[in-house]
């Protein structure tokens, strides 16, 4: 987990640059699909439990211990044990620390942009595209670009419709389908690719870095999700150069919707949706990059 030390760096240093008080951690929950932390302002992170993970008694015993104590030294504690299964704990701990930090004002501070919405304003046009974590950029894509690969752990069962009467019928349609595996199985499509945007999950499974490299010719390189919250400093340091991130407004709300016999799935109407972009040095105009921006 040293990149997750990195990140914990990284947080503890802007603490103490904006004097800020350090997160005690309140309660944590273990959603059916994200693992959750609280701190004692209300605050709530969440990180996409796709991750290897203790038996959930065992996890639930673990998790107790870490109540009412400050979140850097749990994260710092984390990280020494080393233990794979209690990687997406240490990573919805990071995405809290940085919540602080991803305010509009501090983060130009920083030399980053922060737009709300989600917009993508790139042109995708006879450009290829991959999504690593097949959903959420459709509309950005499909039927607007030359070439549209999706790579997903989740199997054909789980993401396609295939309508059977003389021939068979894959939906949706004009999609390269890379499905039930690593997309580091693909490296040799991954190298190709123009533009890749890839889920926050990869770096709960701690294969964001993998997958980065691997598309090292790509001209944008992003990363989305509430998975993603942790330090964008650190994330653009590393080589993305456009992330979409999320953030829990009101930390009941979300939960009474969590809780819900029949959840809706409707994570990001709880939230306050962001794109964030580099900024480039005020020496070549202070100009936002703009990889294959649209005017």
């Amino acid at each position: 987990m040293e990149d997750l030390r990195e990140v914990l760096k990284r947080n503890r240093a802007l603490y103490e640059k904006y004097h800020e008080k350090m997160p005690y951690l309140s309660e944590f929950v273990m959603g059916y699909r994200w693992l959750m932390a609280a701190d004692q302002d209300e605050r709530i992170s969440l990180a996409l439990r796709v991750g290897e993970e203790k038996p959930a008694r065992e996890q639930a015993a673990i998790l107790k211990k870490f109540l009412d104590r400050p979140a850097d030294e749990v994260l710092e504690e984390i990280i020494d044990e080393n233990d794979p299964e209690k990687r997406t704990i240490a990573v919805a701990l990071s995405n809290l620390m940085s919540k602080p930090f991803n305010t509009t004002k501090r983060l130009v501070d920083r030399g980053i942009l922060r737009t709300e919405g989600q917009k993508f304003p790139y042109d995708v046009a006879g450009k290829k595209v991959g999504i690593i974590g097949y959903g959420l950029y459709n509309n950005f894509f499909l039927g607007k670009c030359a070439e549209f690969h999706a790579f997903d752990f989740r199997k054909e069962k789980d993401l396609l419709s295939i309508r059977v009467g003389k021939e068979e019928t894959f939906y949706p349609q004009n999609i390269h389908w890379h499905l039930g595996e690593n997309a580091l199985e693909h490296i040799d499509v991954l190298e190709t690719l123009d533009i890749v945007i890839m889920t926050g999950c990869t770096i709960v499974n701690d294969t964001y870095r993998g997958i980065l490299n691997a598309c090292r010719n790509a001209e944008i390189r992003g990363i989305y999700g509430p998975s993603s919250e942790l330090s964008p400093d650190y994330l653009f340091d590393l080589g993305y150069n456009y992330i979409f991130s999320a953030s829990v407004r009101n930390k009941e709300e979300y939960l009474n919707a969590t809780f819900d016999a029949l959840p809706k799935g409707n994570d990001l109407s709880y939230m306050d949706i962001y794109e964030l972009t580099k900024r480039l040095p005020e020496a070549a105009g202070g100009r936002q990059e703009n990889f294959c921006a649209q005017p």
